[in-house]
């Protein structure tokens, strides 16, 4: 019965040792001394009498947090480890939340808590991006994913500021995380592609997360574009024609897609001719004609399609010098002339769309390389020397 009487009054004791401790942790954390506060509360935390105290774990929270926010240089040496002491205060919080009765004082007050740790993380790291010191964004940003690890937000804007710090695989580290907790929104996925481009990886990872994007987003055309540029670079060029088929069936006007498909159809052409394919070469040449005209018809200036529709067009020129170079004397002398026109009448048909990419993009090395060429050939003499400065 001594035994007894005696381990009752050890645990009552200790109780009281530990509820005093706490009081006085309150006063200290009210008078700002967080360090002596901090040293209070764990003591008490010793103690194997608080383990299910509500208000124990409300009061290390409040404590722990208020020394998370302060700028005072003496409470550094307790955050050396930054994320692990901000989960230290959400233990707490959610500590208090479980042992105690969802309508208590302890339980509403340690979700709000809760709340305001998560928006402080997050404003934080937003004031910090907007500043563009993007290493401190991406430590803000930790405090609101620890604070409620299944909210996305905050991993997306990791992801955001680990791209523009040039941390392309924390960046791709965070869109992975969300999509395990969400569904990865477009301009998630946008930053993912973009990280995996900026880690050069192979065009073949890179193929499977633009099917991801497109899987989740399957109308969006700047995905159909990127799986289509893809393909292109595995060489997979029947593959690509089937993707952009599908996506111009579906959006017949939209301009994006006309011209993907012209330079597509452009790539095949000559394929086609390297391959020994003439006839398909010049299929695909028409095909790739209708779509640029198509596209200048209501891009009038647009460099690129100039510039493309203009070389395209030139190649046609080229075959048929190249065919005329091997022509004996007795060949030339008995059509050469009239293929050299057919020559010219390629060029003269280049030629108005490498002047506008000129007019749009004036002192452009290849352009500008590209007329002295045509106009050699055409002999446009004034022309020539306009081009030279003469």
């Amino acid at each position: 019965m001594k035994y007894v009487v005696f381990i009752l009054v050890f645990f009552s004791s200790e109780r009281v040792i530990s509820q005093d401790l706490i009081s006085v942790a309150s006063t200290f954390l009210n008078d700002k001394n967080y360090i002596e506060a901090k040293s209070s509360i764990d003591e008490a935390f010793e103690k194997t009498t608080l383990v299910d105290n509500p208000g124990a774990w409300f009061m290390k929270a409040r404590i722990y947090h208020e020394i998370l926010l302060s700028n005072d240089r003496n409470l550094e040496q307790f955050k050396q480890n930054r994320n692990e002491f901000v989960g230290t205060i959400v233990e707490a919080y959610n500590k208090t939340i479980a042992l105690s009765v969802r309508t208590s004082n302890f339980n509403v007050l340690a979700k709000n808590q809760i709340e305001i740790l998560w928006a402080y993380g997050i404003n934080e790291g937003q004031r910090l991006f907007q500043a563009q010191a993007f290493d401190k964004a991406i430590e803000a940003f930790e405090i609101a994913k620890i604070t409620k690890p299944s909210e996305s937000r905050a991993y997306i804007s990791t992801a955001v500021s680990a791209l523009y710090a040039g941390k392309y695989q924390l960046a791709i580290d965070n869109y992975l995380a969300v999509k395990d907790i969400d569904d990865l929104p477009r301009d998630g996925y946008d930053g993912l592609i973009l990280a995996k481009r900026n880690l050069r990886v192979s065009d073949q990872e890179l193929l499977e997360v633009v099917g991801d994007a497109r899987f989740d987003y399957p109308n969006h055309v700047p995905f159909i574009i990127e799986e289509v540029r893809t393909l292109i670079r595995l060489d997979r060029l029947d593959a690509a024609e089937s993707v952009l088929n599908t996506a111009v069936k579906r959006n017949p006007n939209d301009a994006r897609l006309i011209l993907r498909q012209a330079d597509l159809f452009d790539i095949i052409f000559k394929d086609a001719y390297i391959n020994g394919e003439p006839e398909r070469s010049e299929r695909y040449f028409e095909m790739a004609s209708t779509n640029y005209e198509r596209f200048l018809n209501r891009n009038a200036l647009h460099f690129a399609a100039n510039y493309n529709y203009a070389v395209m067009i030139n190649e046609q020129a080229n075959r048929v010098y190249t065919r005329i170079n091997l022509m004996s004397n007795e060949e030339y002398e008995m059509r050469g002339r009239e293929s050299e026109e057919i020559g010219h009448d390629w060029t003269r048909k280049a030629l108005p769309y490498m002047e506008k990419a000129w007019e749009l993009k004036p002192g452009d090395t290849k352009v500008m390389q590209a007329l002295e060429v045509f106009y050699k050939r055409l002999k446009l003499d004034d022309k020539l020397a306009a081009l030279n400065g003469n």
